[in-house]
C-alpha cells in the first residue's frame, strides 16, 4: 500500500529494541493482535512517535515499567492493555492530554467498530 496516509508498521529493528520484557507480540515475523483495538492501540503510539510526541525509548520505557508493575500486582491484563496504559501515561506525562482525557480516549479506542479508522 503506498500513497498519503497509507501507514507502514515501524521497522522491525526498533521494536527489536523493545526488551525481552516489552517484546511484541509475533507469530511468524508478523505482528498479532487479538483484537481490532490492539492494532489501534499499536498504530497510535508508532504514529505519535513518527510525529515527534516521544521518542521511542520514553515509551520503551513507560511499556517496560507498566509490566513490571502489573504483574507484580497480580493483575491479568494482555500485553496491549499494558501497552495502551503505558500509552496514557506518556501522553499524561507529557502533557499532551489532561488526566480525564486519558481515560475518555481509551474507552472511545476500546470502544470503535472494528472498521473504524
Amino acid at each position: 500500500m503506498s500513497g498519503a496516509g497509507s501507514w507502514a508498521p515501524p521497522p522491525l529493528a526498533r521494536l527489536a529494541r523493545l526488551d525481552e520484557q516489552a517484546r511484541v507480540p509475533q507469530r511468524n515475523g508478523e505482528l498479532v493482535f487479538a483484537a481490532p483495538w490492539e492494532a489501534r492501540a499499536f498504530g497510535l503510539v508508532v504514529a505519535l512517535h513518527e510525529q515527534g510526541c516521544f521518542v521511542w525509548d520514553e515509551f520503551k520505557e513507560r511499556l517496560i515499567a507498566e509490566i513490571t508493575r502489573a504483574d507484580a500486582a497480580g493483575e491479568p491484563s494482555t500485553y496491549y492493555e499494558r501497552w495502551l496504559a503505558a500509552l496514557e501515561r506518556l501522553l499524561y506525562d507529557k502533557g499532551l492530554v489532561a488526566a480525564d482525557e486519558v481515560g475518555a480516549r481509551a474507552h472511545a479506542l476500546r470502544a470503535a467498530p472494528p472498521d473504524h479508522p
